[in-house]
């Protein structure tokens, strides 16, 4: 916030003014809004609640039915608004529907390791929650440098070998840091890991993105952009509740047989971890079944913007 607050009153220096043309009579939909954003809600909330009572519980049970509901009668508004919220025929483009798989799967398992090794890091090491922070910023290091590569490697060698990379990356640094411990040095146990993965998230969004808007019109592009962000921040939220549920599991079995809270909460992050790289291994077949999408400079730029 407070770097954005900065460069704020830099922005009509750099940004040339643009007007959209406004159709007449168009309307926010309201309804569309409110069922996508409760079904979502009501699946991650009945995830969520699956740790403390168990996934065959009324509540949970209850919970996913409704999201689920919730979502069928999403698609059903959406196919008769006039101005839909999620302009359906988008989803008719096999680029936009794989990179939107891709880029939730990468986020669910993105988001749910940088959560369980900061609980890790400061929970079984120690660490502080500045010690954290600065153990975590390589991570960011490598995410853009990866970024910088891929952009110049995928009008090279299309979307999906770059991509594919990007996905075997992440995978390869998920399965290391799985591996670590209490004991485990920081710089051969875990930050490797994190170098592997911070290459990998960015080098599978750079080619997802572009993937998703080089076949849609430029007229519908911000809406598919907008997609498979979406696709990304849900795809987080659903993986983080999943994983993280079935990581406090572990915690749980392991102290209820005798375990240390230290050790229990290594199996749960090992387990968690390793969920995760299941996750990304998916990824790469998901990236092989890909469209092969040699952008133009004009549909790189358009994705990075949108990214």
């Amino acid at each position: 916030m407070p770097i954005a607050a900065l460069l704020l009153p830099l922005v009509p220096m750099v940004v040339r003014e643009s007007r959209a043309e406004v159709v007449t009579g168009r309307s926010f939909d309201v309804i569309g809004a409110v069922l996508g954003t409760g079904g979502l809600l009501a699946i991650i909330f009945g995830v969520i609640r699956a740790q403390p009572l168990g996934w065959g519980s009324p509540e949970v049970l209850g919970c996913l039915a409704a999201g689920a509901a919730l979502l069928v009668a999403f698609f059903f508004v959406e196919k008769r608004s006039a101005d839909p919220l999620v302009p359906l025929p988008l989803f008719r483009l096999r680029s936009l529907r794989m990179a939107s798989a891709s880029l939730a799967i990468n986020g669910g398992a993105f988001l749910s390791m940088f959560f369980l090794t900061a609980i890790f890091l400061q929970q079984v090491r120690g660490e502080s929650a500045l010690g954290t922070g600065l153990q975590l910023l390589p991570m960011g290091v490598a995410a853009v440098v990866g970024a910088g590569f891929a952009s110049n490697l995928v009008q090279r060698l299309g979307t999906r070998a770059v991509q594919t990379t990007g996905a075997l990356l992440s995978t390869a640094g998920l399965w290391y840091l799985s591996t670590a411990n209490a004991h485990t040095s920081y710089g051969g146990g875990i930050l490797p890991g994190l170098l592997l993965l911070g290459a990998g998230i960015t080098t599978i969004g750079v080619p997802g993105q572009i993937a998703a808007v080089a076949e849609v019109d430029h007229e519908q592009s911000g809406a598919a952009s907008g997609l498979v962000t979406a696709g990304y921040q849900v795809g987080g939220a659903l993986g983080i509740a999943l994983i993280t549920t079935l990581s406090t599991n572990a915690v749980t079995h392991a102290l209820a047989g005798g375990s240390s809270r230290p050790d229990a909460l290594v199996e749960g992050f090992q387990r968690g971890l390793l969920i995760a790289a299941a996750f990304s291994a998916f990824n790469v077949v998901l990236s092989l079944a890909s469209p092969k999408i040699a952008p133009e400079a004009e549909q790189m730029a358009a994705a990075l913007a949108g990214a």
